[in-house]
């Protein structure tokens, strides 16, 4: 805690004496310590999250920033520091809408989707997830991923940095104009996206208006024999339409359950036109048993209890789980040259939690040019089946192959960033001018210096 008793007003007078208290110690759903905050900030705009930063930096105080703490991986490192919680307001301006990094992805898709917008990227778990966490750990992996990532439906972020200054990136820097191309442009918007709160703390993001589609959601299962012949199709789909995800389970592991999410933009006769082509598609390639659901017009908007369809738990899940179990896993991206290799890998890691008596899922999101794969066990609290020491191998091995770790944080070895030192050296260069003194990322192991 800082020794300055003034440190404690100076952020009462920003937020008010309800908005700060003392930090308690924290751990994240894979049940690992993420240290105790000296003091805990809830924030409701961006002029309040610059007077904090502005504050701790002259006080020399760290800082965090998390949400409901739906943090993966062990990427926060909150010994100390000042936790910042982002604000989560939801505005209009034109064709962007301006949303707090604070707002929960599931009642941020209701907001606007009752609008006749919607979210079009969201993990696949829970809707307790707050937006900044998809910014910050640049998802690719969920509901969506046909539309592309999250970098592809916003225009721009407002962000806070080390200094206390307050930076606008990309279009949104001018509300109402598209957004330019980044492919082979200079990229600050990019630069902060997967940066896991290295750059700056980012308080909104300006979203395009993407008008809520029409979808049916087509389903099947797929044996082992034909896996290879159904993820070919799949792939396919993938760059076509929206979401497909092929799951095993271990509580049924003789094979795979896929869901393929169809969308349209233009009207219910496209989507069932598109979803009637994926049916043959799929049954063509050995998907047996494969069924469609239309999503209603109410859920569509919003406004039906089958809204929840597209989320895995119900709302309030995260607390739900992390009070009767931790995370165990890992999330990596691979380009489908290595594809065999990392799936034959995953399988592994999948074998051996079976093994361990825990329950866990292999799952695989399928995009036209990477496929993320997942490998998550949910161990019991009061059980040592499956731990770090059990994990950190399997970890290693993933480093060793041509892929991209969905999370960094503080679980993957230090061998995974061995190959991304010029990168890291140019991100650093960048860090050092828009955090000077090192406030951000306390320890995280792709800014430790």
């Amino acid at each position: 805690m800082p020794a300055d008793p003034t440190f404690h007003a100076a952020l009462a007078a920003i937020v008010g004496q309800g908005g700060v208290e003392a930090g308690v110690p924290a751990i994240d759903v894979t049940g690992r310590a993420l240290g105790a905050p000296a003091w805990r900030v809830r924030t409701v705009d961006t002029t309040q999250v610059a007077a904090v930063v502005r504050t701790c930096r002259a006080h020399g105080v760290k800082v965090s920033v998390a949400g409901r703490m739906s943090a993966y991986w062990s990427p926060l490192h909150l010994d100390g520091t000042v936790l910042v919680e982002p604000p989560a307001s939801l505005t209009r301006d034109g064709d962007v809408w301006l949303a707090g990094a604070g707002c929960l992805v599931r009642g941020l898709d209701v907001g606007l989707r009752v609008a006749g917008s919607h979210l079009p990227i969201h993990p696949d778990a829970f809707g307790d997830t707050v937006l900044g966490a998809l910014i910050a750990g640049a998802c690719t992996s969920g509901v969506g991923m046909g539309q592309g990532g999250i970098g592809a439906a916003i225009a721009g972020i407002e962000v806070v940095t080390g200094r206390g200054d307050v930076l606008w990136t990309g279009s949104a820097a001018r509300h109402g104009v598209p957004p330019f191309l980044r492919e082979g442009l200079p990229d600050l918007t990019g630069a902060f996206i997967g940066a896991e709160g290295g750059l700056g703390i980012v308080t909104r993001i300006a979203l395009l208006h993407r008008p809520a589609p029409w979808r049916v959601r087509v389903s099947g299962w797929a044996s082992g024999a034909v896996l290879d012949v159904v993820v070919a199709a799949a792939r396919a789909l993938a760059g076509i339409y929206d979401t497909v995800r092929i799951v095993q389970t271990s509580d049924r592991t003789d094979g795979w359950a896929l869901d393929a999410w169809i969308v349209s933009s233009w009207s219910a006769r496209e989507v069932a036109q598109r979803a009637l082509e994926a049916w043959r598609r799929l049954s063509a390639a050995g998907l047996t048993g494969v069924v469609s659901v239309a999503e209603s017009a109410a859920a569509r908007t919003g406004r039906a209890p089958d809204y929840d369809a597209r989320w895995n738990p119900e709302a309030g899940g995260l607390a739900a789980f992390s009070a009767r179990a931790r995370l165990a896993g890992l999330d990596v991206n691979a380009p489908w040259a290595a594809f065999p290799q990392t799936l034959a890998l995953a399988r592994g890691l999948f074998a051996a939690q079976v093994a361990a008596g825990v329950e866990t899922r292999l799952a695989l999101y399928l995009a036209p040019d990477f496929v993320n794969i997942g490998v998550h066990a949910s161990v019991p609290h009061d059980s040592e089946a499956w731990g770090p020491a059990e994990a950190a191998p399997w970890f290693e091995r993933f480093a060793a192959l041509p892929l991209v770790p969905y999370r960094v944080g503080r679980t993957w070895p230090p061998s995974m960033l061995r190959g991304l030192e010029p990168t890291r050296s140019l991100l650093h260069a960048l860090a050092d001018e828009l955090d000077p003194d090192h406030l951000f990322a306390p320890e995280h192991p792709l800014w430790t210096r």
